[in-house]
């Protein structure tokens, strides 16, 4: 048994993404999976407000990536909106105040759907629930998770 803690990254299958927007952008990424077998389930991670700090590399989606595949069996895919940097890189584009946001998440559903990844849920913090109200009704979206809804525009 592995003592989870702070820092605990267990194993699973991680690959860098880039997700194309219909507006030409591109928005950078990572898809963590189960190590040796197919997720149950699937998490979009829409991150808090970016002109506050947020992005994909914000500490619950981090975590979240290091340890869902090999204790839940759940995919994470975690992205940058338009115009959001982390260690990961910086994300084409320039924040559009949650309106052009509605090309990233319709971005990052189509990559879920069309690489066959199974029940998707959009999972939002904050900025991110806002993005999941207003624009997570999409084909092949189960439902949605929120964390900390300001809700000052949804």
């Amino acid at each position: 048994m592995t003592d989870i803690r702070a820092s605990t990254v267990l194993p699973a299958r991680r690959t860098p993404i880039t997700l194309p927007t219909d507006d030409g952008l591109n928005l950078i990424g990572e898809l963590a999976l189960p190590e040796d077998h197919a997720p149950a389930a699937t998490l979009i991670c829409l991150h808090p407000l970016p002109t506050a700090g947020g992005m994909m590399d914000s500490h619950v989606y981090r975590k979240a990536a290091y340890r869902l595949p090999a204790m839940a069996d759940v995919a994470v895919l975690r992205f940058n909106t338009r115009g959001t940097e982390s260690e990961h890189g910086r994300s084409d584009g320039e924040f559009g105040n949650g309106e052009t946001e509605r090309l990233d998440v319709a971005a990052a559903v189509r990559y879920a759907t069309t690489a066959g990844l199974p029940n998707i849920w959009l999972l939002g913090w904050s900025f991110g629930t806002e993005l999941t109200l207003r624009w997570g009704l999409l084909p092949g979206v189960e439902g949605g998770i929120l964390l900390s809804p300001p809700l000052r525009r949804s």
